[in-house]
């Protein structure tokens, strides 16, 4: 039998029509250009007999692929690739099972995860309102006769009509197919705000939810036993970022949660709690009316929710969100925008708008008579008003069954349609059993408005022991309080990023110890407070490179002090576990860590109180020198570069694209290790110059200096009047600051160890 397209001839027929080839039933086939087929003759039948066929062969098409089997005509098997698994997917794949039998067509579905994600009722789970089991449904249990693969697609090949996909043992592997539908959806990107990716949940996914139902009751357990009012406040804080469905209902769900739970703890009062619902526009939930939003709006302020409108997010730190006039303090960050194209329909060579698929008015690729795509990563024109069609799952699910349906017409070599759908209505639970609707031109809000938001999704489960399961797990709940069991979701440790704006603390002095870090950008302060003293004292300055955190992990007690951001920071994070393992098996590593716990150990300064007393009683600005000259372009060449330090004595020059902002600096080791490598005369300084170099500020203190030439073992420093411009003031050399402490101290404070 063929792999695919067109009939098989019977065996032993005379029909020319056969015996050449030009006999096909496909839509696409060159030999049925324009939906007719080509060839005159009989037309074979059990494959013996043969019928007159009259020309031109509509009369065919009338027959239908079931009349073709029952008449005996042998066809090809066809094979449909859905690719996602979602309302669209399922639905789509569902309608073809329905309608093709298996000896006409084979149905494969891909999709990552074994099971339908009703997104919906994702905010209910987080909320305990729901089990987390009742928001997903098992695909081989939805679609029993549907091939259900769980392999991630790579990519498609549209010229070769194939799928490559990785293989159970990791291996690339391809599968040819007749039609291939895209549906995989978008995937979450919360790095549309900068540090909403490193401290932000995302609620994409069932595995998203339920570790932010975990963090959530976690945040309660550590206010029950935190004995600081300020910090437990900071717990009981959670910020939802988007004012759609998904976060209202995010942020009513956790709020009923929050609430509701607080009669069981004994140190948690209600009025610590505080829920902030933040959108960037001026209403809530566009999508519906406006009296139905000033509904949601009026009963979420009442239920104890700030909403905070027309508010856009900048920056997210481990500490809160920061607005355009205001930073909003939270422990928890819930963010409910931000998502990217999927990285198969971006490897995909098809346009695209805004990462979503341009498709022709019944859903195939443009030039691609059997390429089609729906829901959230196609851009398609809903025919009935003439509008891109929203990307909700009411949508996907027509666009599922439509495309379906125009599937059959090609096969049957009918004429496709265009996508049209007129919109049912609309639902969004807003916590307290509330809900707001609209459906088939009603408006409803409150209880009845949840039974009916409920009642819906309760009768898209696939079978009736599963509905009665999930309907009783429902009402259950209406009389009862949320279970508030926490299932630990710990991941094993990793490394991952983090972001922190000036000012924020990365950890506390007292804190355990639970971290190692690297700074990828930024200046982080190490200070600490010492009993019987007011105010912090600075122990250390670090810069971009260096690393911090290692001895109280090695040591397994309480960090002795706090780290800092003295301004945006970008920090590698690697977890306890991670950090031991390389720290062994590292040579170079274990090195680096080694040096570092010799020159952070405390005990240097605490054995030298007359060194220390000396250098807090220093002016830094005695000690500053004006900067070599003269101050160099990045544009500078190597050739350049070389006769200037061939006349001048300096050990540095600093590089400065305007004169006055500090860019780089160019040593001398600098300068050799380029010409060393053979860097051709003509390269600009910018490409061989030390980039953001360690500095010291010209308000910082003596103490802090001479902490940072131990931490970096240079001879001098490059000293700039401020952290936030970086304009050159000067630098410090190590040598003279150590004379001035021998001269007030003697040498044997500072050398006695």
């Amino acid at each position: 039998m063929a792999e695919r397209g067109g009939f098989e001839p019977p065996v032993g027929c005379p029909t020319p029509a056969f015996q050449a080839g030009t006999l096909n039933h496909s839509a696409t086939s060159p030999a049925n250009k324009g939906g007719r087929i080509k060839g005159a003759g009989p037309l074979p039948v059990n494959g013996n007999s043969c019928l007159p066929l009259p020309v031109p062969g509509p009369a065919l098409q009338s027959y239908g692929i079931r009349h073709m089997v029952r008449l005996g005509i042998r066809m090809s098997k066809k094979r449909i690739i859905i690719i996602g698994g979602g309302f669209g997917g399922v639905k789509c794949a569902k309608t073809l099972r329905r309608r093709l039998s298996p000896a006409e067509a084979e149905v494969v579905l891909f999709n990552k995860e074994n099971h339908l994600v009703f997104s919906p009722l994702l905010a209910d789970a987080v909320g305990s309102s729901l089990n987390i089991l009742d928001v997903i449904v098992p695909l081989r249990q939805l679609l029993p006769a549907v091939v259900c693969r769980t392999e991630e697609v790579l990519r498609v090949d549209l010229a070769q009509q194939e799928v490559e996909f990785e293989g159970y043992d990791g291996q690339p592997r391809r599968m040819t197919y007749d039609h291939v539908v895209l549906t995989p959806g978008s995937i979450a990107n919360l790095n549309v705000v900068p540090g909403m990716g490193d401290h932000a949940f995302p609620l994409k996914t069932v595995g998203d939810a339920a570790v932010l139902r975990s963090h959530v009751l976690q945040q309660l357990e550590k206010a029950e036993v935190c004995d600081d009012p300020e910090r437990r406040r900071w717990y009981l804080s959670f910020i939802v970022v988007g004012g759609g469905y998904s976060g209202v209902e995010s942020a009513g769900e956790i709020n009923d949660l929050v609430r509701g739970s607080v009669r069981f703890f004994h140190n948690v009062r209600a009025e610590d709690v505080t829920v902030t619902l933040i959108h960037s526009r001026d209403q809530l939930l566009p999508e519906i009316s406006p009296s139905l939003r000033e509904f949601a709006r009026a009963k979420m302020a009442r239920a104890g929710i700030t909403i905070k409108l027309n508010s856009r997010v900048m920056l997210a730190t481990g500490e809160g969100v920061g607005l355009a006039t205001e930073f909003v303090h939270g422990g928890t960050i819930v963010c409910t925008i931000g998502s990217t194209t999927a990285p198969v329909v971006e490897r995909l060579d098809s346009p695209k708008e805004k990462g979503r698929l341009l498709t022709e008015p019944d859903m195939r690729l443009p030039g691609r008579a059997n390429a089609w795509a729906l829901g959230d990563c196609a851009n398609i024109v809903n025919a009935h008003d003439g509008q891109p069609s929203p990307p909700t799952g009411q949508f996907a699910e027509r666009q599922g069954r439509q495309c379906a349906e125009n599937i059959l017409r090609i096969m049957r070599g009918e004429t496709t349609r265009p996508f049209s759908f007129k919109v049912l209505g609309q639902l969004c639970s807003i916590g307290g059993h509330n809900a707001v609707a609209e459906l088939f031109g009603f408006r409803l809000s409150g209880f009845w408005a949840w039974f009916a938001w409920r009642g819906i999704y309760l009768f898209k489960l696939p079978d009736w022991s599963r509905r009665i399961q999930v309907g009783m797990d429902w009402a259950w709940l209406l009389f009862f309080p949320r279970n508030l069991a926490l299932l630990k979701t710990d991941v094993t440790d990793r490394v991952t990023h983090a972001h922190y704006e000036k000012g924020d603390y990365i950890f506390r002095q007292g804190d355990s110890p639970a971290c190692f870090y690297v700074i990828e950008q930024g200046e982080v302060e190490i200070v600490r407070t010492m009993p019987g003293k007011t105010g912090e004292e600075s122990l250390a300055v670090l810069t971009a490179g260096s690393f911090f955190g290692e001895r109280a992990l090695i040591d397994n007690r309480l960090r002795v002090a706090s780290a800092r951001a003295r301004q945006a920071t970008e920090v590698v994070v690697m977890g306890r576990q991670v950090f031991g393992t390389i720290s062994k098996s590292l040579a170079p590593l274990r090195a680096a860590l080694t040096a570092a716990i010799t020159r952070r150990s405390t005990g240097f300064w605490e054995e030298r109180p007359q060194v220390v007393a000396a250098l807090q009683s220093f002016q830094l600005a005695d000690f500053i020198e004006p900067a070599p000259q003269p101050v160099l372009h990045p544009q500078a060449t190597l050739q350049e570069v070389t006769r200037l330090f061939a006349g001048n004595p300096a050990d540095f020059f600093y590089v400065s694209s305007d004169g006055s902002r500090l860019d780089g600096l160019i040593t001398l080791t600098d300068l050799l290790r380029a010409q060393s490598a053979d860097t051709p005369a003509a390269t600009p300084l910018a490409q061989f110059m030390t980039r953001e170099p360690a500095v010291v500020a010209a308000t910082d203190s003596c103490l802090a200096v001479a902490s940072a030439f131990r931490e970096h073992g240079y001879k001098s420093l490059p000293v700039v009047a401020d952290r936030e411009n970086h304009r050159i003031a000067g630098f410090v050399r190590a040598r003279r600051l150590l004379a001035q402490v021998v001269t007030e101290t003697g040498s044997t404070a500072v050398s006695r160890s």
